[in-house]
């Protein structure tokens, strides 16, 4: 968006003819930006502006002419750097369709792989008994998660029993170990562990991210492998993202501490910090990152999607794992960035809506179940 565009958004504000999404868009950046070191406009500029603007709402805004001079100085701004955008918490009201397929949100599925090769679809609907194994069994609670409990039949010696729990594309899922370790697996990833933690160790394997709440026992680590890593628990909660078609597998910890190990490094983590790993062969080592957004890291826990100066790449394939669709591009990828936040819960069109309005161009095609959006110059 130019100056220009701009200009032109405000008018149709003042007069009443903006869409929904056009209100939201322009009062998100109205309440909540906070704009520092950007160039500043002409008093011609500033003065045809203010001219124009009447009927924004003054929320959160001490001062109504700072705002109006940073909003359209960003505008500006953004020419040179790509686009910057907030999307904002509010649903986007349903309108009009601009594309042919509006694909639901993700929602909670994912299946279920015992130890004897069966394989149990899970869906959010589903409470009670799952399955028994070894001892132990398997529900699915009320409130949606997989839970193991071991009962007294338990035999400490038989052979490790191990199950997988994976989530497709557009899906979720949570559980409960055996030990009482939360699990929270976001869309395309699969965590495979033990039915019981029969051994000196606990020990789980993992694709894409995951969450974990792990129940600290000095005498049995926990231990996750993610790509080319270890993790090992020392009393936390952290965030796995080790995803295949991602540059990096990063860890974040929220609370306590957890050693990495990868590439003949051993690191500790503090709370608040990040580790970054490449995920393909290389000499580098482990990258630490201090301060870490840790809202932007569990955005997807919390049902969001939430960007800081993310790439168009980087924010099309969280889409693609989240609604099932299939990515392409002709031409150069659109060089924008965007940062802000928008829930996990609205339709794909809603999102390609504000993509487009920063001049992103899709098309989108279905060939019996898949559907493909392909970028566009």
């Amino acid at each position: 968006m130019n100056i220009e565009d701009f200009k032109k958004l405000l008018h149709r504000y003042n007069a009443g003819k903006c869409t929904e999404a056009e209100k939201t868009l322009l009062e998100s950046w109205y309440s909540e930006f906070e704009f520092q070191k950007l160039p500043e406009l002409t008093n011609d500029q500033l003065a045809e502006i203010l001219s124009i603007q009447t009927a924004l709402p003054q929320r959160k805004i001490k001062s109504l002419i700072p705002w109006i001079t940073s909003a359209a100085a960003v505008l500006l701004f953004c020419l040179s750097i790509g686009s910057y955008f907030l999307w904002h918490k509010h649903r986007l009201p349903q309108g009009v369709e601009k594309y042919t397929y509006n694909v639901p949100p993700g929602s909670d599925k994912a299946i279920l792989t015992l130890a004897n090769g069966k394989k149990v679809v899970l869906s959010a609907n589903q409470v009670g008994k799952l399955a028994e194994q070894g001892g132990v069994a398997v529900d699915r609670t009320a409130d949606g998660k997989v839970l193991y409990t071991a009962s007294e039949k338990q035999d400490p010696t038989v052979v490790m029993l191990y199950n997988t729990l994976s989530t497709p594309r557009g899906g979720q899922y949570s559980l409960v170990l055996a030990d009482g370790t939360k699990v929270w697996l976001n869309a395309a990833s699969s965590i495979k562990y033990p039915v019981a933690f029969n051994g000196d160790e606990r020990k789980v394997e993992i694709t894409g991210e995951a969450y974990f709440e792990v129940v600290h026992n000095a005498a049995k680590p926990f231990r996750i492998i993610a790509g080319n890593q270890v993790i090992e628990d020392l009393g936390t909660q952290f965030n796995v993202n080790s995803y295949v078609d991602e540059p990096l597998t990063k860890v974040t910890l929220i609370a306590g501490s957890v050693k990495i190990s990868g590439n003949k490094e051993n690191i500790i983590l503090k709370p608040g910090q990040q580790s970054q790993f490449p995920n393909q062969p290389t000499n580098q080592g482990i990258r630490i990152t201090d301060n870490a957004d840790v809202a932007e890291v569990l955005a997807w826990k919390n049902g969001l999607f939430k960007f800081h100066k993310a790439s168009l790449s980087t924010v099309m394939r969280q889409l693609s794992r989240w609604y099932n669709v299939n990515v392409n591009y002709e031409g150069k990828i659109p060089d924008v960035e965007f940062s802000g936040e928008i829930t996990r819960n609205v339709n794909m069109s809603e999102v390609l809506d504000i993509l487009s309005y920063l001049k992103v161009h899709f098309k989108m095609k279905q060939n019996n179940q898949d559907i493909t959006i392909t970028v566009t110059e």
